[in-house]
């Protein structure tokens, strides 16, 4: 027999034994199976892909995996920049690394540690997969699984992911040691980061230990501007069209998109990250070995950015920013309306400000195994199994502006009265107030109304202009850029905490799987069965840091200079309270809410000049993100008390509780084998949300009122068949069938409405903007049938090729999207509808494509001799198409959110004896970002195409130590979005390349 291929019987067996044990592909690869395997020492990129290859040659289903090259030492820096080499797997990149991962262009990807279930802090409440928390060297491989069986623990629509971490009895014999130092910089901020990471392992066949760690700083650094919206990296909410409220002055005959601003700022995230795993096993005897792990990440986590911003402040979009250059790009709405696409705008000054905010995030997660396989030699072989998870993660905002437009005079916005105590009738101003009060001079910057500023992103990167204008201020006239280079110009228009939250989230398993034989059957090898419990849960709260004002008459979020004391009216909370306004003409008229405060009165402050590639900007005075490290700390010094205000419309607990049971039967009948299987999932889903009242004054807060409970229950009965037919030794036809069924993220259930409102001059009201609507409880979880056929050549050791299509048919699923919400303004009045981001219930969609790539070491087909015997290359290419009931602008149907057309990966590499190199290469077309609204004339937000190009360099000094070179982004890619139409551009992200030097050592 070729020592490349199985006897039939052995495979059989082995993959029996693999799903009883809760071993896997890779690692029945790596390991081999008495003396009918060959065993492949991963090491080395040779060795790690031949480790892939035959975990996918020998899977009892479509597998792709990935193999460290040596203990430490998976292929790239994260484990999700080694995903995205896999066909069919696609990822999102946050701060410029590797994020949620995708397959088959779906997020519905289940993720699983050795096999099981797990916490990570950075998805709580998330049934998706995002890595980042996890750091790569902890582990030695990845499975990705695209193909059910019954077995498998995972779901997923389009897929699953099973992370493996080493364990003693996987080390050889006695003592092992490894450890590494790294120190990784960026182009962007210029940092050097260290990481150290070690292990330490025993193993005396009885009995084994093994402990690693990782401990690791990063400063990640990104830019970004376009279009304004809050979202981390951009998004579609605040985006308008210019018949929005009223008919434009000019430019009305055709519609257009406005956003609702244009910014350019940097975003810094610095990280601490600590990870544990520890590892025990016993050899019981009599077949019975014993294993307990634990795994520990803690990561901190503050998120930074500063730059400079030009907005409409919420009044009008229709007379802020006019279109002054097409793309050509023209279609007809729903209505009738005409519509074209632009590039360009000059945008009126309603708002011209810095700002500066920061996130500030502590995540922690702890995951326990404790699991006693059994296997005597027997027929039967099993495994019963507990795990139990915590993690937290906390996440506190601040938030921080200057304003560089005057609120005394001048300006298209003033103050909302402007009434300050005599202590700020310091400048010369009229006292109007009985108490010596007056419209007080909150700072001496531009009193002008009639200059445009300009935006133009017609070409690579955009070009802001109209800063040379002469315009008249406090101290008169003087350029734009001058009154932006003056410190004095600048007054804080608001300062908040908002949307700050607390996630517990608990998974408690109790799992027991087993494997029968049978030694004599023709045509089935074994039966497997097992029955499993699943309990999740979690909490979430979500929070303001307010402040009383006013002795305790008033409370707000918003302490800015738009709010004035909620006293107006006879009745009201304030008024006639000291210190809260003053008789004006014989009226009570409150104060406003924040007095003239100075840009660097409570804060240090920075001059910033940098906006990336952004062309036109002048320099700004910014304040230091350093202020905001501790944000209730930085409220109660400013206001001198805080209170945490809970958000009772997006706080919410959920419990899932699950049991399942299955049976699957394993056949081999000559050159066809597989297996057929069913699995059943009973759940159980609690709901808790909150009715929430009217908001608080001055602020987003929707109080909690009461609760309402949803309990329900559903039943899926999932089929699942996976063929497989050996052409010849090295050509292997194989087909699978499986019903799948995902649970929705948490939140999609939980969550209530959030409004967001600011104050408006028109009616001296807070006006309702837009909102979120994403909880509900009836919402049915993800459900498809799934099919697929691949064919696979093994043409050597270290290669293969292969070809497959697939087809998922979407009986259920979400969908995000903004619907138009007539909700009331603080009067009473409703003046909507006001888009809201709101999660909808979609039936009835498909995916489908095809994967074609191979690996190919050239000494398989050179011979060991040739000059290119240590050269290797690693090509696919993989197609995703989708179909849905949305639709777009030409009645398309929209892709699913977050699909590519096309994905395409090569990398190649060169290894010999002492030294190796890899270069790695990814793209992938337009993915859907946000799917459009009226708003937008059903326009929808798009990342354009992207790609990156990776390096990786080693070289073995000895035996034991090696050292390294890793870069990421070499070529400083950038991500570009845009609207509709591939030259209406949004916004960028633009990321920067990091190089990483290291070494390494194992004994």
């Amino acid at each position: 027999m070729s020592s490349k291929t199985f006897k039939k019987g052995v495979l059989a067996s082995s993959i029996a034994m693999i799903i009883a044990g809760g071993a896997t592909p890779l690692a029945m690869a790596a390991e081999g199976a008495e003396k009918e395997i060959e065993v492949i020492e991963v090491t080395g990129i040779r060795g790690s892909t031949k480790a892939s290859i035959n975990g996918k040659r020998f899977a009892d289903s479509q597998v792709d995996g990935i193999a460290a090259e040596d203990i430490g030492k998976l292929p790239d820096v994260t484990i999700t920049d080694s995903l995205q080499r896999i066909s069919g797997v696609q990822i999102e990149r946050v701060a410029g690394e590797g994020g949620p991962v995708q397959i088959r262009g779906l997020p519905q990807v289940d993720t699983t540690m050795n096999g099981e279930t797990f916490l990570s802090a950075t998805t709580i409440d998330s049934s998706g997969a995002d890595l980042g928390d996890l750091p790569a060297q902890l582990f030695g491989g990845v499975d990705v699984y695209k193909s059910a069986t019954a077995s498998n623990t995972a779901q997923g629509i389009a897929g699953s992911i099973d992370l493996k971490t080493r364990r003693p009895f996987d080390m050889d014999e006695g003592w092992t040691f490894a450890g590494g130092v790294e120190a990784t910089r960026g182009s962007i901020t210029k940092e050097t980061d260290p990481t150290l990471h070690g292990l330490a392992a025993y193993n005396n066949g009885k009995i084994g230990v093994l402990i690693s760690a990782v401990t690791q700083e990063a400063t990640l650094a990104s830019d970004y501007n376009g279009h304004n919206d809050t979202s981390e990296n951009g998004g579609l909410g605040w985006t308008n069209n210019n018949h929005t409220w009223s008919e434009p002055a000019e430019g009305g005959d055709v519609y257009n998109i406005v956003p609702h601003g244009f910014t350019a700022f940097n975003k810094t995230e610095e990280r601490e990250r600590d990870a544990l795993q520890l590892s025990l096993q016993a050899d019981l005897g009599e077949g019975f070995v014993l294993t307990a792990d634990y795994f520990y990440t803690q990561q901190d986590r503050f998120n930074a950015r500063s730059g400079f911003n030009n907005n409409n402040r919420w009044q009008t979009f229709a007379q802020y920013g006019f279109a002054t250059h097409a793309t050509g790009d023209t279609f007809t709405d729903a209505a009738g309306n005409p519509w074209q696409a632009v590039d360009a705008f000059k945008m009126r000054p309603y708002r011209l400000q810095t700002f500066t905010q920061a996130n500030v995030n502590e995540e922690k997660s702890q995951n326990f195994n404790l699991q006693l396989d059994f296997d005597n030699g027997g027929n039967l072989t099993g495994t019963v199994r507990a795990t139990h998870a915590r993690a937290t993660a906390k996440m506190r905002h601040a938030y921080g502006e200057g304003d560089i437009m005057s609120i005394d005079s001048g300006a298209l916005v003033l103050g909302p009265g402007g009434l300050n105590p005599a202590q700020y009738c310091t400048n010369g101003e009229e006292i109007i107030g009985s108490e010596g009060g007056c419209n007080a001079q909150y700072s001496t910057g531009i009193q002008d109304s009639d200059f445009f500023l300009t935006h133009d992103a017609s070409g690579e990167f955009p070009v802001f202009g109209g800063f040379d204008q002469q315009v008249m201020g406090g101290k008169g006239m003087m350029s734009v850029a001058d009154y932006m280079a003056d410190l004095d110009s600048y007054h804080i228009g608001a300062f908040s905490s908002e949307g700050n939250t607390d996630d517990v989230g608990e998974l408690s398993t109790f799992s027991t799987k087993w494997n029968y034989a049978l030694d004599d059957h023709d045509f089935i090898t074994s039966v497997d069965f097992g029955v499993r419990f699943s309990q999740r849960k979690v909490d979430h709260d979500q929070f303001t840091y307010t402040s009383d004002f006013g002795n305790g008459c008033d409370i707000a979020q918003w302490k800015a200079v738009d709010q004035n004391y909620n006293g107006a009216a006879e009745g009201t909370p304030c008024y006639e309270q000291e210190g809260t306004g003053e008789y004006v003409d014989g009226v009570w008229t409150p104060y406003t809410l924040l007095a003239p405060t100075a840009l660097d009165q409570y804060t240090t402050v920075s001059w910033q000049t940098d906006f990336g590639n952004v062309q036109g900007i002048p320099g700004i005075w910014v304040i230091d993100p350093s202020n905001f490290r501790d944000p209730e700390q930085f409220h109660k010094d400013t206001f001198g008390n805080v209170a945490r205000t809970e958000n009772g419309g997006a706080t919410y607990n959920v419990g899932l509780d699950e049991i399942s049971y299955f049976t699957q039967v394993n056949f081999e009948y000559e050159a066809l084998s597989g297996n057929v299987g069913l699995k059943v999932i009973q759940t159980d889903l609690f709901v808790k949300q909150n009715l929430v009242g009217p908001n608080l004054p001055h602020s987003g807060l929707g109080p909690d009122i009461g609760d309402v409970v949803t309990e329900r229950s559903f039943t899926d009965e999932l089929l699942s068949m996976n063929l497989a037919y050996q052409v010849t030794d090295d050509v292997v036809l194989r087909a699978a069938y499986s019903e799948n069924m995902q649970a929705l993220n948490l939140a999609q259930w939980g969550a209530g409405k959030v409004v967001g409102s600011v104050f408006n001059d028109e009616c001296g009201c807070m006006r309702v903007q837009n909102g979120t609507l994403n909880g509900n409880p009836e919402l049915d979880p993800w459900r498809s049938e799934n099919y697929s056929l691949s064919a696979e050549w093994y043409a050597g050791d270290a290669s293969m090729f292969f070809i497959s299509t697939y087809g998922i048919d979407i009986a259920s699923f979400t969908e995000g999207t903004i619907i138009m919400v007539d909700e009331p303004d603080s009067d009473g009045i409703r003046r909507g509808p006001h888009p809201f981001n709101a999660t909808t219930q979609g039936v009835g969609g498909d995916v489908s494509g095809y994967e074609v790539g191979g690996k190919v070491a050239l000494s398989d087909f050179l011979g060991e001799d040739s000059v290119f015997a240590n050269v290797g290359f690693d090509l696919n290419y993989t197609y995703a198409d989708s179909s849905q009931e949305a639709k777009d602008v030409h009645g398309d149907d929209l892709p699913f959110g977050g699909m590519s057309k096309d994905t395409y990966n090569a990398v190649v590499w060169y290894e010999n004896d002492t030294f190796s190199t890899r270069l790695a290469w990814n793209s992938r077309s337009p993915r859907l970002h946000t799917a459009g609204s009226a708003g937008t004339g059903n326009q929808s937000l798009y990342q354009d195409d992207y790609s990156q190009l990776d390096f990786n360099a080693s070289y073995n000094f000895s035996e034991t130590v090696s050292f390294y070179v890793n870069g990421s982004n070499i070529t400083e890619e950038y991500q570009q979005t845009y609207i509709g139409f591939e030259k209406q551009k949004a916004f960028q992200n633009v990321y920067e390349a990091r190089w990483t030097v290291g070494a390494r050592v194992t004994f």
